[in-house]
């Protein structure tokens, strides 16, 4: 039996998520145990009747926080290989203008193929008899089934900004990916106070309407949005009134192409420190890093400010999870212009991409490395060179083009939401899986810009 979940689309309404300890426990299927400390209860258990209150309450995320899922256009496929034709020129227009008679001079205008593939997500749930059968606050399967399908949207919502099949092919190209180079501008590592942040935003705008289509609305991290509605505070002077934009918070912001609809997302991370898969039987083994060298590399952005000691560990990542980071290693860059190469020995079982942290330069130790970048594994052992182009605990900013009227961007759903119910041979539980198939669509690229190595005020680091 197949049980379809509708989600609404922007403006709908959406269930709560549960809390992250509830998440964990439930993922593991619900037990309904025994005992009389209520204090000691856990799992299933901890849902059956006693002096609670009548509902679950949830307290990490709730469907308001996956604001691009929201707001993005939703279109059903029918295939899991979905096409389309992309116009990137109209023809010239030289030799429009004509005499009475003149012949029409031919333009040939540029389109090409353009496809992506829907990729599968899903996840395993299962709901014990005794804890189906129990009296309690909520009904089990329901609040599991609840659980499975908030997942999943967080998934998306995240694989939406950072994700890359070529790093892991399981996934869909998220907005890192398939925005152009063109459109990403680099703010090495200055924070969203700086008036630097502000001009970039303006030039991020300019440059959609350079390619026809209006910038709407731009998605930011929590300590980014933060830094730049402080800076907005301090820059921007509304008149009173219901149509004014407000001292605080800005909702929008008004740039000379039209007005940016402010949005944070808690899916938009800067670097953190390695965490390793909770899943360490089929998460990659910690891959083994030589000891660095440095010397020139054509490329490079290392700049004299630049030259000092780092540290680096690297992460094994596949489908599962990630690996345990290896030990922190040392490198001193001398020089404006080096690069640093990480010799990398893959482990068993084996990564398909390894992710690099890094130190502040003059750190004393690797104790604290975070998030600068990803590989994808070409062999073992492996160079990964960093040439600084991806700034450690940054995070990236988004100013995508949203109005439906341009299909810049758009959710293909081959299938939407949906809880699938399976069949226990030997176990009395009721399993089921939550799933949805589908891929973003960036159809139109130059309509949409990156604005990346963001620092948060209070790193310090830049």
């Amino acid at each position: 039996m197949v049980e379809q979940m509708l989600l609404s689309g922007a403006g709908g309404s959406y269930p709560a998520f549960g809390s992250s300890d509830t998440l964990e426990m439930l993922s593991k299927g619900l037990d309904a145990g025994s005992g009389v400390d209520a204090g000691a209860f856990t799992g299933g258990r901890a849902l059956t009747r006693e002096s609670l209150d009548a509902t679950l309450v949830n307290v990490l995320w709730n469907q308001d926080q996956a604001k691009l899922y929201q707001r993005v256009k939703k279109t059903n496929i029918r295939s899991v290989v979905h096409q389309w034709d992309l116009r990137t020129d109209v023809g010239a227009t030289d030799g429009v203008f004509v005499d009475e008679t003149d012949d029409g001079t031919e333009a040939t205008q540029t389109i090409s193929r353009q496809y992506t593939q829907a990729k599968y997500m899903q996840t395993l749930r299962k709901v014990s008899l005794q804890a189906k059968e129990s009296d309690m606050i909520e009904d089990a399967i329901a609040l599991e089934k609840e659980g499975g399908a908030l997942v999943i949207i967080k998934i998306i919502e995240q694989t939406m900004f950072n994700g890359r099949s070529a790093n892991l092919a399981e996934q869909f190209d998220g907005l890192d990916a398939q925005i152009p180079a063109l459109n990403v501008i680099d703010l090495r590592g200055a924070d969203a106070t700086a008036a630097t942040f502000e001009d970039q935003v303006n030039e991020a705008a300019g440059l959609i309407a350079e390619n026809y289509g209006q910038g709407t609305t731009q998605f930011s991290s929590v300590p980014v949005m933060r830094d730049f509605q402080r800076s907005l505070a301090d820059r921007i002077r509304v008149p009173a009134g219901p149509q004014a934009y407000g001292a605080s918070p800005f909702a929008k912001y008004p740039t000379t192409f039209g007005e940016l609809e402010q949005l944070w997302d808690v899916f938009i991370r800067e670097g953190g420190a390695p965490v390793a898969s909770v899943l360490t039987a089929s998460a990659p083994a910690t891959p083994t890093v030589g000891v660095p060298s440095v010397g020139a590399k054509t490329g490079s952005l290392f700049a004299a400010s630049d030259v000092g000691t780092y540290y680096y560990q690297v992460v094994g990542m596949n489908k599962f999870g990630d690996s345990v980071a290896s030990a922190a290693q040392s490198a001193a860059v001398a020089a404006a212009g080096d690069g640093v190469t990480l010799a990398v020995t893959n482990g068993s079982p084996a990564a398909v991409a390894y992710k690099v942290y890094r130190s502040k330069k003059g750190a004393a130790d690797g104790s604290d490395c975070r998030y600068a970048f990803t590989v994808p594994v070409t062999g073992s052992p492996m160079n990964i060179v960093d040439l600084n182009t991806d700034l450690p605990g940054t995070s990236s900013s988004y100013i995508l083009t949203l109005d439906a009227v341009y299909n810049a961007i758009e959710w293909l759903s081959f299938i939407g939401l949906m809880k699938f119910d399976l069949f226990s041979a030997t176990a009395a539980v009721f399993p089921f899986l939550m799933l949805s198939y589908g891929a973003l669509a960036v159809k139109k690229p130059q309509q949409h810009v990156r604005i990346k190595n963001i620092s948060p005020s209070n790193l310090g680091w830049y």
